[in-house]
Formats: structure tokens, sequence, C-alpha cells
């Protein structure tokens, strides 16, 4: 497929929001806060899609990203007394991984059973709990952005990866 081919596959508001995703995952690589604006942008976009595309736990974790674009936004800003960046890069110690872990199991299971009972009755239940992994994962994630917390990158990739299947079965157009 030529780049024009698949520029044409693409649905243009589909392509904006990459496009921004992208952007926003290189602006976090350089920690530059600009990322937030610009993934306000995004989520809104992804927000849209999703929810026509009847992917109503990745609408949901948009609209949490939403929030948290504003809260990291503030987050990555603050300065401290000496005015150095109050949030700095780091990894998390052992026993924040295990509450990481913790939530993220919770989360999912409350997610599926929520995603549970909106989706169609047609709905195959193996997507309903990959979406439902995918939503926990990427709220912890957003969290662990917003603190510069180094193992944010493992959630989002794994995240990431659970949601090829997903999308490759939706339609927007």
């Amino acid at each position: 497929m030529s780049i024009m081919e698949l520029f044409n596959f693409l649905n243009p508001i589909e392509l904006i929001a990459v496009l921004t995703g992208i952007t926003g995952v290189w602006l976090a690589k350089k920690e530059n806060a600009w990322l937030y604006p610009i993934g306000i942008v995004s989520v809104v976009l992804w927000i849209y899609l999703c929810w026509i595309g009847k992917l109503y736990g990745q609408s949901l974790i948009n609209f949490f990203f939403f929030i948290m674009n504003i809260y990291g936004w503030y987050n990555w800003l603050r300065k401290n007394d000496e005015n150095q960046p109050d949030v700095t890069i780091k990894f998390n110690s052992r026993k924040q991984n295990f509450i990481v872990f913790a939530v993220t199991t919770i989360l999912t299971l409350l997610i599926y059973m929520v995603l549970k009972t909106v989706q169609d009755e047609n709905a195959i239940l193996l997507f309903i709990l990959i979406e439902s992994i995918i939503t926990a994962l990427n709220f912890v994630a957003m969290w662990l952005m917003a603190w510069k917390r180094i193992e944010h990158w493992i959630l989002w990739i794994i995240g990431d990866i659970l949601c090829i299947p997903l999308f490759i079965r939706k339609d927007y157009n």
C-alpha cells in the first residue's frame, strides 16, 4: 500500500488523531510539556472516533486522558522553591509497581463488568475483556506519565499492542 493509498484509506479525523498522538509521544520522549495541549486535541478526536465505533471503553479512556492531560500539563509545569521542576523522571519502587499491578487488575475487572452491560448482545466477550485490560492499562499509564514515571512506557506499549485487534475490526466510515 502506497502512502497515498494509506491516506485515502484513513478517515481524515483518524489521521489527525494519529498524527497528534505520534507528536505527543515524541514530545513526551523529549520531556516537553507541549505534549499535553497536543494530547488534548488528539484525545478529543479519539473520543469521537471511539464513540461512533462503539468502543465505549476506549471513549472512556480518552475522556480520562482529556482530564489527565490538563492535570499532567499543570503537574509538569509546577516548580519547587528553587524554581526547578517539581516532578522529575524516575522509576517506581517495588512497592509502587505492586500497587500498579493491583490497581490495573482491579480496574480491569470493574471495567469488564461495566462494559459487558453496555455492549451489544452479540459482542464477543474476548474483545470486551481485551478492551477492559487496555482501558485499565491506559488509565494507570496516564497517571504514571503525569508523574514522569518510566514504567508508563511499558503500560502504553502493552495497551497499544492489545488495541490492534480492536481497531482492525472497526470501520468508522
